[in-house]
C-alpha cells in the first residue's frame, strides 16, 4: 500500500538540480516532519524489546553466559559494515521510488523476519526435533541467533536512510527540529517498549501463548504502522544518476573517511569518545544497580536472597530507564529552543560533561533513590547525543553525500562499541569485579569527548545560488587557484569565518559582485 502512494506526486532531478543548499527546499509542515521521523519510533520500540528481553530468551534456551557477549557483537559489526554501505548505495540509487525509501522498506521487512524468528525460535525448534527436557535446544538457539543477527543488520539498514531522508527532505532551518523529533521518537519508542514489556500481555492476548511472543508481535505491528506512515506521507524526489559506472560503496566509504570535511571529522572525534561512555552505560548500568546498589549476586543460586536482590535491582534499573526515556522525550522537545539560545557547541559540551560526571558518580552512589535519579538524569545527555552530531553533519554536508557521511558518523559509534567489548573486561578484572570501574572508565572518556566539543565546527547555512561551491579564504591573497577546494555545503563556519561561494562554473564567479563581500580578499 505504501509503495502505491509513493508512486504519485513525485518529480525528478539530476544531481546538479539540488546543489546542496537546503534552503532551496520548502519548509515542511509539522505533520510531514512527524511522519518523516515517526519511523524511528517503530524501530526503537523493537530495539528496546531487543535490549531488555533477548538476553533472557537466549539464557532460557540454554546459551551459556560466556557466549552472550559474542552474540551481541552483531550490533557493532553490522553497524560498522551495513550503515555506511547502505548510505553510499542510497546516495546514488536511481529507482523510481526514490533514494532512501526502498532501503527503508526492504530493511523493515527483514526486521519483522528477525523479530518473528527470535520470539518463535523455541516453538519452531521443537517442531524441528528439539527436546528441551533433555537440554537439546540446538535448533532453537540457531534460529534465535540467526534472527538476532538479521534484526541487527536490518535495523542498521533502516536507520541510516531514515536519517539521510531528513537531510534530503527538510531545509537547513528545520534540520535541528527534525533531529530533535528523531530523539523524541527514540525516547518514546524506548518508553513504550520497556512499559509494554512489563505487562502480562497474555491476560489480554491469551491466544499468543506467551508474553514474549505477544510483545514481539506488538513490536512488529508498531514497526509496520510507523514505517508505513513515513513511506506514505514523505515525498522524495527521484535521483537520476549521471552516466558512468556505479561507484563501489567500499571505495566511496574509504574515500569518505580519507577526505572527510573538517566539520564531519571533528563531529566523529566527539562521537568516538562519547560512545565509549555510552556503551559502558548500556552494558552495565542495570548490573550496577543489581550488584552495587542492591547488593545482589547474579551467580548466587536461583531463589537465594542474594539472587532475588540482584533481580530486584535489575528490575529497578529497568524502571529507571523508563524514567530516563521520559526525560529524553522532554529534553528533545526543549532542545531546539535551547540550541537556538545557547548554540550547538555549548549544548554538546554540557551534555558530554553531564554524562561523564554521572558515570563517575556511580563509584560513590549506593543509595537507591540517588541511583534511580542518576540513571534518570542520563536521559538529558542521551537526548543531546541523539540530536547535536546529526544536526552538525546534516548542516555540514550536501544532500548528495548525506547518506555516506551519516554512515561514516555511525562508524564512530560502533568502533567504540567494539573497543569496549574486547577491553572493558580487563578493567573489571583489574578492579576485582567491581562494575563501577567500567562505568567510571566510560565517564572519563565522556569528559574527553566534552573537551573535543570545544573544537567542533558548527556550520551556519547561507542562502547561495547555483550548484558548485568555491572555497574562499578571507585575508589570504596569495592562495593559488589550484589550492581552492570544492566543498559540499554553502556555509560560513564560526571558527574561521570562511565563506563558500557557489557557481555553475568557477569561471562564472564575478569577484566584483557585491553579493560576495569577502571575495576581494582572495
Amino acid at each position: 500500500i505504501s509503495l502505491l502512494y509513493i508512486m504519485h506526486g513525485e518529480h525528478s532531478y539530476s544531481p546538479l538540480d539540488v546543489p546542496g543548499n537546503p534552503e532551496t527546499k520548502p519548509r515542511l509542515t509539522y505533520w510531514k516532519l512527524f511522519c518523516l521521523t515517526v519511523s524511528f519510533l517503530g524501530v526503537q520500540f523493537g530495539w528496546a524489546v531487543q535490549i531488555a528481553f533477548t538476553t533472557p530468551i537466549f539464557l532460557e534456551l540454554g546459551v551459556p553466559h560466556v557466549w552472550i557477549s559474542f552474540i551481541w557483537l552483531a550490533g557493532p559489526v553490522s553497524g560498522l559494515l551495513v550503515q555506511p554501505v547502505v548510505g553510499v548505495m542510497s546516495d546514488t540509487w536511481n529507482g523510481k521510488y526514490g533514494r532512501r525509501r526502498p532501503f527503508i522498506f526492504i530493511g523493515s521487512i527483514f526486521i519483522v523476519v528477525g523479530l518473528a524468528l527470535i520470539s518463535n525460535a523455541s516453538f519452531i525448534g521443537r517442531a524441528m526435533g528439539d527436546i528441551p527436557s533433555n537440554s537439546d535446544s540446538s535448533r532453537a538457539i540457531f534460529l534465535a541467533i540467526v534472527g538476532f543477527w538479521i534484526l541487527d543488520l536490518s535495523n542498521n539498514m533502516v536507520q541510516g536512510p531514515c536519517r539521510a531522508l531528513l537531510v534530503d527532505a527538510a531545509p537547513a532551518s528545520q534540520q535541528g527540529l527534525g533531529s530533535s523529533l528523531f530523539s523524541f521518537m527514540l525516547g518514546l519508542g524506548n518508553l513504550l517498549g520497556y512499559f509494554t514489556g512489563h505487562l502480562e500481555l497474555t491476560r489480554w492476548l491469551p491466544f499468543m501463548g506467551t508474553d514474549m511472543r505477544a510483545l514481539f508481535t506488538i513490536s512488529m505491528i508498531a514497526l509496520v504502522v510507523c514505517i508505513t506512515m513515513t513511506l506514505t506521507f514523505t515525498q522524495e524526489v527521484v535521483f537520476h544518476r549521471p552516466s558512468g559506472a556505479t561507484p563501489n560503496p567500499f571505495v566511496s566509504i574509504w574515500h569518505g573517511l580519507r577526505n572527510m570535511p573538517p566539520v564531519v571529522a571533528r563531529a566523529c572525534c566527539v562521537q568516538f569518545f562519547s560512545w565509549i561512555g555510552w556503551f559502558t552505560f548500556i552494558l552495565f548500568i542495570t548490573d550496577w544497580m543489581g550488584e552495587q546498589v542492591f547488593g545482589g549476586d547474579p551467580a548466587a543460586p536461583e531463589g537465594s536472597p542474594e539472587r532475588i536482590l540482584f533481580q530486584d535491582g535489575v528490575r529497578q534499573g529497568a524502571l529507571a530507564l523508563t524514567f530516563n526515556s521520559l526525560v529524553t522525550m522532554a529534553a528533545s522537545v526543549l532542545l531546539p529552543k535551547i540550541i537556538q539560545l545557547a548554540g550547538l557547541r555549548p549544548v554538546y559540551f554540557f551534555g558530554q560533561t553531564m554524562l561523564g560526571l554521572c558515570l563517575i558518580a556511580t563509584a560513590v552512589v549506593k543509595n537507591k533513590p540517588a541511583a534511580m535519579a542518576l540513571i534518570t538524569l542520563c536521559g538529558v545527555p542521551w537526548a543531546v547525543t541523539m540530536v547535536v552530531p546529526f544536526t552538525v553533519v546534516g548542516q555540514g554536508v550536501s544532500s548528495k553525500e548525506s547518506g555516506l557521511y551519516m554512515g561514516v558518523l555511525n562508524i564512530f559509534v560502533v568502533i567504540p562499541q567494539l573497543v569496549v567489548s574486547v577491553s572493558i573486561g580487563f578493567v573489571i578484572t583489574l578492579f576485582k569485579g567491581n562494575i563501577s570501574s567500567a562505568l567510571v572508565t566510560g565517564g572519563l572518556f565522556s569528559l574527553v569527548a566534552a573537551g573535543t566539543t570545544l573544537r567542533l565546527i558548527v556550520p551556519t547555512p547561507e542562502v547561495m545560488p547555483a550548484a558548485v561551491e568555491l572555497f574562499v579564504v578571507p585575508g589570504d591573497e596569495d592562495v593559488p587557484p589550484e589550492e581552492y577546494s570544492i566543498n559540499p555545503r554553502a556555509s560560513k563556519t564560526e571558527d574561521d569565518e570562511t565563506l563558500l561561494l557557489q557557481a555553475d562554473n568557477m569561471e562564472d564567479i564575478d569577484l566584483d559582485d557585491p553579493q560576495y563581500p569577502h571575495s576581494k580578499s582572495v
